[in-house]
């Protein structure tokens, strides 16, 4: 039972961590921009979605990272494995700190007690922005068009996806970082635990 509540935890986190990265290209068509003369293009990758729609899906990211640990120690609890690992993983990982301060931020509406990471974090500015990466190999590229009716089209053997993420910034509002390079840095620290325990889900 407490393994199948880790499987699930586990499986929810990557399903949110897909939420926000998107690489269907058909969704992200852009405002066409036409007169007698020319035609253009005003590409804002928003997608469509509203700033709660980017909101709920970055806080449901935050809300299953943080979750986790929890049911990392229960799940080492009631497998007789070495709850200091968690432990020490969280104290290691300023970016499993932030992300709890964003948790508990929202929980509390921005009005943190206690700063597990120092930086008194808040999420602001919510976003959507195109990343392109290239394959880790000697010879790879990636690049961007867009075909006749302004839908992206992408070139190479890279990647390309569409970020939803948002500035954190600290209580004076000075910039900490992007959510989602933060929250996959934290993502990375929990999956050395799920090594650790032998229990890498796909």
């Amino acid at each position: 039972m407490v393994n199948d509540e880790l499987i699930l935890k586990v499986q929810s986190l990557y399903a949110s961590i897909e939420a926000v990265a998107g690489s269907d290209m058909s969704k992200f068509s852009p405002t066409i921009i036409k007169d007698a003369n020319r035609i253009g293009f005003h590409q804002d990758w928003s997608g469509h979605l509203s700033e709660a729609d980017r909101t709920n899906y970055l806080h449901s990211l935050i809300s299953n990272i943080a979750g986790l640990e929890y049911h990392l120690y229960k799940w080492a609890d009631h497998n007789d494995r070495d709850k200091t690992i968690v432990k020490n993983t969280f104290k290691n990982s300023k970016a499993l700190q932030i992300i709890h301060d964003l948790w508990n931020a929202e929980k509390h509406a921005n009005s943190l007690r206690e700063s597990k990471s120092g930086l008194w974090p808040i999420l602001k500015e919510t976003n959507s922005y195109m990343q392109l990466t290239t394959k880790p190999k000697k010879w790879s590229s990636v690049g961007l068009t867009f075909n006749a009716n302004g839908t992206p089209k992408i070139l190479g053997d890279g990647s390309a996806e569409v970020i939803i993420s948002g500035n954190v910034v600290n209580k004076e509002g000075d910039s900490i970082g992007d959510l989602h390079k933060i929250a996959l840095d934290a993502v990375a620290a929990w999956e050395s635990v799920l090594r650790d325990f032998d229990m890498m889900i796909e």
